[in-house]
């Protein structure tokens, strides 16, 4: 019967786990949130899936699909190798979304039981562990985390399976459990497994001094001991090289730094209640944290004050967040998992309540300085999902608490049985419930619907672009296009391992890319976030990197419906350039950086940019799009908007060609004359926002161009909107949505005219792709060449690349300011390109060492014990 009892706490917390994720996220829709999940989480796993199907390699260094073909390790942080999307690929039949929506669910509830089971080893009364348990449940980063960016708490069972692994090693001298722990983490998620291990070196000074409490302690006998216990974490590191020492290189080049700080201030103590309550991007916990902090200040044990102490100084001083986010910024996600600690320091402070080792002034003075500290922070709490006001909510909380916590003495004064529990952590459980569910309630649309994961993941859409591909032999890419929420959704998403897109939305990424894309080519930014680059709909772009083919639900101007899957259609442009051909139409990058909008787009079409000094072929490009007004008739210098909600209007392009003609400017009865096919609008137009900590969006013709507020953790600087618009024939009308809000619209330049054909005099000899020999970090085929002259690709550039023509290594140059190419001469040849990601030879060898290191460990510990006995 006490066997059947022991278990009855692990069943109760397995079922309000799972009601908590119906009650907080499930009633919105899918357990998985659009931000991330969608479009990262759980599409990029599926990838690396794919990629082994068609491979059979389990260590794959290039991913050709994915924003024109990257190094894999840039993707590396959502789960290459993660122990929980691995078995993923012993399951073909179960799609990627729904398994990691099954595996965030039993990791959380994982992570909940493994915190109990901790918990209850060290001692702590069974009702205690059990409210801790549903505290820690119930933080703001769990639920919200799990159904979101999972890579944030993914690793939480491991890390309190290293915390059990600490007990033993101190407990009975075995460090297995422990390194293979760290090693797990790691593997899950390495960004955070950083912080994981600064948790797991604070408890272990918690454990080490409580262990030698009473005895003395010298530097000598500390640093060896040190020594031997981070050992474990060394050996699990070394163990990772595999992992890490690639994707280590890989983010040295392909993350840029966002925060502006001096060095000075990284050492002032900087605190927010945001850090500690409610936010799902923190510690998630309510004030009680705070003052548990604070009162731990004034423990005497040695053990406890090196783990109080050592909280509080990792959560105030700026340089351990700086680093914990390696380098980039400072935010508090980074201290996630510091929670299960935290949770332990509030478990001794209900013991020491319990055994009255503290006194009235030494309990309730942390009270009054937690709600005079929330009081004086109130402008900090800026949380956008619960509001501003929120710290009105904090400080009734943090008063609450402090009336509980003078009831609960009075009780114990007079009942020596009371129940601390339910005096001073039943309310902070119930105040994390209730606020918790009440920043779901107000963040529906954070969650997929039904509806759209449907919409989705359909395998209409698979069909379709394998449809696509089935009868085509050339090298070209295939997008997918949809509304905005569809287009967000399927950034890095694949149907098929021979399709390839131009999208990417990651951590890290190829930087001649993104510069290309953002600053260079100046692409239309749909999304407030930067690193979300998304389908184009510029017909320039979609030409010049190949898009062939696009499966939307709806028409795609200039393309070319060749065949439904239901409701889905395939559109083709024939015009779309080869990924890799070879040419001597080029001109200098000396001479397109003097090219003005829009020919710096539209030159791509017309010419190949290169490096080196060359002759310039005759360059009549200037000539052939016009100058049209884009002026409102009340203003004279650009529009002012002032939109409480958004805006629709319609302008004439007959009109404005008319009203151009009239002020004596460049006319365009050429386009009024007789119709012109693959017809563009190019726009340019500056944003001055008033408000600048607002978002501010305008539509033209359903393209999206949108500047982020200025305060949003990924500002994308787009303070220029740039709009290619393809017009139907005989389309004269665009429809312009301005978004809600306040702000300029300045330096408005606008031209027309059409696309030139596909040009035979660029695109002079196109490589016929072996797709057999076609695989992972490889690319071969062959290429009859006209003229001496250029091989180009739209592969954007890595100097980790090497180029093989007729098995000679070629040297490899930047082309079209970002993308692979290289010198080639007339003549039929035989093409290899090959990437190799930097760091996995060594990688590997380091984590050979480390799986013999740990064997030996191993080995050694078993001996001494057998000594022992």
């Amino acid at each position: 019967m006490d066997k059947v009892k022991r278990y009855i706490p692990y069943l109760l917390l397995t079922g309000l786990t799972l009601f908590f994720c119906r009650m907080f996220v499930g009633r919105y829709g899918i357990f998985g949130a659009k931000v991330d999940w969608l479009s990262q989480h759980s599409v990029l796993p599926d990838y690396f899936r794919q990629q082994f199907y068609a491979t059979g390699k389990l260590f794959p260094e290039f991913a050709a699909n994915l924003g024109g073909g990257q190094n894999i390790y840039h993707f590396a942080y959502y789960g290459l190798y993660s122990p929980l999307i691995l078995p993923s690929y012993l399951l073909p039949f179960v799609k990627m979304s729904d398994y990691i929506m099954a595996v965030s669910i039993t990791g959380l509830t994982a992570s909940v039981l493994l915190f109990y089971y901790w918990l209850k080893s060290r001692k702590t009364d069974a009702g205690t562990a059990f409210i801790l348990s549903l505290m820690f449940l119930l933080a703001g980063p769990m639920i919200g985390q799990y159904s979101g960016q999972i890579m944030f708490v993914d690793y939480m069972p491991f890390l309190c399976l290293a915390l059990i692994g600490v007990d033993r090693y101190f407990e009975q001298e075995k460090s297995g459990l422990f390194t293979i722990s760290v090693f797990l983490m790691i593997m899950t998620s390495f960004y955070f497994s950083i912080g994981g291990m600064l948790s797991l070196v604070l408890y272990g000074l918690h454990r080490y001094f409580e262990q030698r409490e009473g005895n003395r302690v010298t530097v000598h006998s500390f640093l060896r001991d040190g020594l031997c216990f981070v050992r474990s974490m060394i050996l699990a590191v070394l163990m990772s090289g595999f992992f890490l020492v690639p994707t280590a290189l890989a983010l040295t080049g392909g993350r840029s730094k966002e925060q502006n700080t001096s060095f000075a201030s990284f050492f002032i103590p900087q605190i927010t209640v945001e850090r500690f309550a409610y936010s799902i991007y923190g510690i998630g916990l309510t004030t009680l944290v705070i003052t548990v902090l604070l009162t731990g200040l004034l423990y005497r044990k040695v053990y406890e004050k090196v783990l109080t102490y050592g909280c509080v100084i990792v959560l105030a001083i700026p340089v351990f967040a700086y680093l914990l986010n390696g380098g980039l910024y400072i935010r508090d996600k980074v201290f996630i998992p510091l929670l299960p600690l935290l949770c332990y320091l509030i478990s001794i402070y209900l013991e020491k309540c319990r055994k009255r080792e503290l006194s009235f002034i030494a309990g309730i003075v942390p009270y009054i300085i937690t709600t005079i500290f929330v009081y004086i922070a109130r402008n900090q709490f800026v949380s956008k999902g619960i509001g501003k006001s929120i710290w009105k909510v904090l400080l009734a909380e943090s008063i609450l608490f402090l009336i509980c916590y003078v009831l609960y003495c009075v009780m114990k004064r007079y009942h020596k049985e009371a129940k601390e529990i339910l005096m001073l952590a039943l309310p902070s459980v119930i105040c994390l419930a209730v606020t918790m569910n009440t920043f779901y309630q107000m963040n529906p649309d954070r969650y997929v619907s039904r509806k759209l994961y449907r919409d989705v993941v359909g395998e209409q859409n698979r069909q379709a672009v394998k449809e696509a591909l089935k009868d085509d032999d050339g090298y070209y890419r295939t997008e997918q296009m949809g509304s905005d929420d569809e287009n967000a959704a399927d950034l890095n998403r694949i149907w098929d391992v021979d399709q390839n897109i131009t999208s990417i939305y990651s951590s890290a990424y190829n930087p001649d890319y993104q510069t290309f894309r953002q600053k260079t080519f100046r692409l239309e930014e749909p999304f407030r976030n930067g690193m979300m680059q998304s389908v184009s709909k510029n017909p320039v772009f979609q030409r010049m990197m190949g898009v062939r083919y696009i499966v939307s639900d709806s028409d795609v101007p200039g393309y070319t419906l060749v065949k439904k899957c239901g409701t889905t259609g395939i559109y083709q442009n024939k015009d779309a350039a080869p990924v890799m051909y070879a040419t001597d139409r080029v001109m200098t990058e000396e001479e397109y950086k003097k090219l003005a909008f829009p020919y710096n787009q539209t030159v791509f079409l017309e010419y190949a940019v290169v490096g080196e000094h060359t002759e310039s072929s005759d360059q009549n490009i200037m000539t052939a799009y016009k100058p049209v007004s884009m002026k409102k008739a009340d203003t004279q210098d650009g529009w002012r908007i002032h939109a409480k909600k958004m805006k629709k209007t319609t302008f004439s392009i007959q009109q404005l060609q008319q009203k151009t003609t009239q002020q004596g400017q460049c006319g365009m009865e050429t386009a009024q004359g007789k119709k012109q096919k693959n017809r563009v609008l190019f726009l340019k137009l500056r944003v001055d926002n008033a408000h600048p900590n607002k978002d501010v969006a305008v539509w033209i013709n359903g393209i999206r161009n949108k500047l982020s507020a200025k305060d949003h953790v990924y500002y994308n600087e787009n303070k220029i909107f740039i709009y290619a618009v393809p017009l139907k024939d005989g389309e004269d009308n665009i429809s312009v949505t301005f978004g809600k809000g306040k702000y300029r619209l300045r330096h408005v330049q606008a031209y027309l005219g059409s696309l030139p054909e596909r040009s035979e005099l660029l695109y002079q000899s196109e490589i016929q792709v072996d797709k057999k020999q076609t695989e992972d970090n490889v690319i071969q085929g062959t290429i009859r060449v006209k003229k001496d002259g250029w091989f180009i690709t739209s592969i954007p550039y890595d100097k980790h690349f090497k180029i093989y023509i007729d098995g000679k290594e070629t040297e490899i140059q930047k082309v079209n300011t970002a993308f692979l190419g290289c010198k080639i001469e007339s003549g039929n040849h035989e093409v290899k390109i090959i990437y190799h990601a930097p760091g996995t030879t060594t990688g590997k060898v380091l984590s050979l060492i480390g799986i013999a290191g740990f064997v030996l460990v191993l080995v050694r510990e078993k001996r001494k014990q057998k000594n022992t006995r």
